[in-house]
């Protein structure tokens, strides 16, 4: 017997953000592995219904295994920790916009850009983009130089997990406009560690931010900018939207998504 993990079917549903290489690669060998499989996961609801409605995969056959945050993922209060991060990767002492993804087209950073220059003009708010340069990322950086904020926007590379918690503790605001997600942990981590969150309303993400984050078309430039103006602002909504992503992402934890894959080896294996 064989159990299989789709994370997200993006190749299928926005191929243009993927090199035309990798498209073909998951396009052969996605469905013949999911039709393969004695059962299928998936990261998400989201997910799961792509599966079925793409691949005509049975219903029964797909079972939704939701990811967790670490327990690492906590309010970093110590100032100390705090100065080190903000010192070992060059923030400066500007409040700041975080994201962390892989720099990649589906990520959406080229919209943030132009969202955020308003931001820019309007506040002493910088923005803070981490994670390793995946493929078509040229276009990204572009787009930073078209927009004049070469000395706004901060690209920090691949950043160590045992920092991850203090930068995202450190951030005024977490925003993740990414186009399409099986999942989208880096929400869940933020809302853990005490940062507010907006993120697009795109996939799998209103279901796993629920009501605990501002969720944004992620097309919808303007929306972006005010929604970022808005949070800068509104010291009442930031409490709230931190309240609430903690309770949210509370309800993601590992132990119990690692009974549950338990449950069903046990199952397959009769």
């Amino acid at each position: 017997p064989t159990i299989l993990t789709v994370h997200d079917l993006s190749f299928v549903h926005y191929p243009e953000t993927f090199t035309p290489a990798l498209v073909g690669y998951l396009n052969r060998v996605v469905p013949w592995s999911v039709h393969r499989a004695s059962h299928v996961l998936a990261d998400s609801n989201a997910t799961r219904n792509d599966l079925i409605r793409v691949y005509k995969t049975p219903a029964e056959k797909v079972t939704v295994l939701y990811s967790g945050v670490h327990e690492n993922f906590k309010p970093v209060t110590s100032d100390q920790e705090l100065a080190r991060v903000r010192d070992k990767y060059g923030l400066g002492d500007e409040p700041y916009i975080f994201t962390v993804s892989t720099l990649q087209p589906r990520k959406n950073h080229q919209m943030l850009i132009r969202a955020y220059q308003p931001v820019a003009s309007e506040s002493t708010y910088n923005l803070i983009i981490a994670g390793g340069k995946g493929w078509l990322y040229e276009q990204m950086l572009d787009e930073v130089e078209r927009q004049n904020l070469t000395d706004r926007i901060r690209f920090i590379g691949f950043v160590d997990d045992d920092d991850l918690p203090a930068l995202y503790s450190a951030a005024s605001i977490f925003v993740f406009p990414s186009l399409y997600e099986g999942f989208g942990l880096p929400v869940l981590e933020a809302m853990a560690c005490g940062t507010p969150v907006i993120a697009s309303n795109a996939s799998s993400l209103p279901e796993v931010a629920g009501d605990a984050a501002l969720l944004v078309d992620s097309q919808d430039e303007k929306a972006w900018t005010e929604s970022m103006l808005r949070l800068i602002d509104d010291v009442g909504l930031r409490v709230r939207l931190v309240a609430s992503g903690f309770r949210q992402s509370r309800r993601f934890q590992w132990q119990n998504s690692a009974r549950q894959l338990l449950e069903l080896y046990r199952q397959l294996l009769g």
